[in-house]
């Protein structure tokens, strides 16, 4: 078994979805993978003897399985964006390709819906806070939503009379008027205006 490794053992987890392997490397070494069933499947995986380079592939596909699961655990926790959800995964320590893969599989799969996460932070941030379009585009961009997504959604759903409703309710709000009487305050409501993206 110099260069050989053996396969000690097969258990099924995470619901079915996945089999731990039990793997005794060519040094000793035990190691436990966690691989998909369809890569348990596709590699016709049984106890028994495997050869390094199958061995190598088992480890790559444990950590797209780990990938993808990590991403399935961080979405369970609150909503991000694909781009935000790879950079997760990324700092978690998974390689780029894994990453990228598991933050696909999770947006096409239908756990990351960012039409509907966009819709969520505008509600919040427009209706509710007042912030102008000027100011939530770039923190919309922050959270890892394409420009021009934001932009779809923010014309589809606010149209200019609507920016305008709540431009007004934050001068009220911030002011308690829509209209200065004065030139100072005037220059107050403008640079208020301003640093709230109006």
């Amino acid at each position: 078994m110099d260069d050989s490794y053996y396969i000690q053992s097969l258990a099924a987890t995470d619901g079915g979805e996945g089999i731990t392997l039990t793997v005794l490397c060519a040094d000793g070494a035990k190691e436990k993978l966690t691989v998909s069933v369809e890569d348990y499947t596709a590699y016709k995986l049984q106890k028994g003897e495997i050869d390094e380079t199958l061995c190598f592939a088992l480890r790559e596909a444990a950590s797209r399985y780990g990938a993808k699961r990590a991403a399935l655990r961080i979405l369970a926790a609150g909503q991000c964006s694909r781009q935000k959800l790879y950079e997760k995964l990324l700092r978690r320590g998974f390689r780029s390709a894994d990453a990228r893969a598991a933050a696909d599989f999770a947006a096409e799969g239908g756990y990351i819906d960012e039409t509907w996460q966009i819709e969520s932070y505008l509600r919040e941030l427009v209706e509710k806070r007042y912030i102008g379009r000027r100011k939530v585009v770039p923190m919309l961009l922050a959270k890892g939503y394409s420009g021009e997504r934001i932009r779809t959604v923010l014309d589809e759903k606010y149209s200019v009379a609507d920016f305008a409703k709540y431009k007004k309710a934050f001068l009220v709000k911030k002011f308690g008027k829509t209209t200065p009487d004065t030139r100072e305050e005037a220059e107050e409501m403008k640079k208020a205006l301003y640093k709230q993206g109006y």
